[in-house]
């Protein structure tokens, strides 16, 4: 083969080579633009953009650390389920100061929900089976009932989802996985949170990541939103509805120190 075959050879395979590496750049180019397309487009769908989004107004208060919400307006069938009550009442800015206290604080329905916070609700990270006896005989009594459960410190965190005295998801982590029951949902996988199965070995997160039980914990109350019942948009509303303060109501139910 002369050099002048050799040439023409070489500078076709180049010239094809070229033309695969042009191909190939139009092609990720396309889909560089699709895929941006695609995420604008879900934007709003997006659980985190539309439920963190930085047009939301921010809490007045800090939500307690323990707090159920049950579906439905009949205060009193909630009232019978917790037990004996007593018949003092209170504002719901004086029922958020005193959350800690050994009671139950119920306020009134709001678009179709209740809720319900106080010392008297039983911690799931001391006592899982008290917990769970707790929530199902609730469930039995008022219909639906949502509870979530967070320590910022420890990072444990907790939900949990009934109907009818029985559980449709849960979710409790204490260290270690205390309870996990029920198919994981998709607004769970949405937000992603990450559950662990009971006795599953605890790795340590890399450097610059954040951990599986820190984001769990900060993702509840998204949870707790799209779950259907928002606990910050409620307490302002609650709040809204005693001011101007001679137009309180009744607003808060303080309950007995029996759970």
């Amino acid at each position: 083969m002369n050099s002048t075959a050799v040439q023409g050879l070489a500078i076709g395979l180049l010239t094809s080579f070229g033309l695969v590496i042009g191909v190939a750049a139009i092609f990720a180019a396309i889909y560089r633009r699709h895929l941006l397309a695609l995420r604008l487009a879900n934007r709003a769908f997006d659980p985190l953009t539309r439920l963190g989004g930085v047009h939301r107004r921010s809490a007045p208060v800090l939500i307690p650390g323990r707090w159920l919400a049950v579906r439905g307006s009949n205060r009193d069938l909630v009232c019978t389920a917790l037990g004996p009550q007593s018949d003092g009442t209170l504002p719901w800015n004086q029922a958020l100061l005193r959350h800690r206290e050994r009671s139950f604080f119920i306020s009134q329905p709001v678009e179709g929900w209740m809720l319900i916070m106080g010392g008297a609700i039983p911690d799931p990270f001391m006592d899982i089976d008290v917990f769970y006896l707790f929530l199902t005989r609730l469930s039995r009594g008022v219909g639906e009932v949502h509870s979530f459960s967070v320590d910022r410190v420890l990072n444990y965190h907790a939900w949990a989802l009934l109907r009818g005295g029985s559980v449709v998801r849960a979710y409790a982590w204490a260290g270690e996985t205390v309870w996990n029951q029920g198919p994981i949902t998709l607004d769970e996988k949405m937000l992603g949170l990450k559950c662990r199965d009971y006795g599953d070995d605890i790795n340590a997160s890399s450097y610059g990541t954040v951990p599986t039980e820190q984001n769990n914990a900060d993702r509840l109350i998204f949870l707790a939103r799209k779950w259907g019942c928002d606990p910050v948009d409620l307490i302002e509303t609650l709040l809204l509805r005693e001011s101007p303060p001679e137009e309180s109501g009744y607003s808060g139910n303080l309950g007995s120190t029996e759970a």
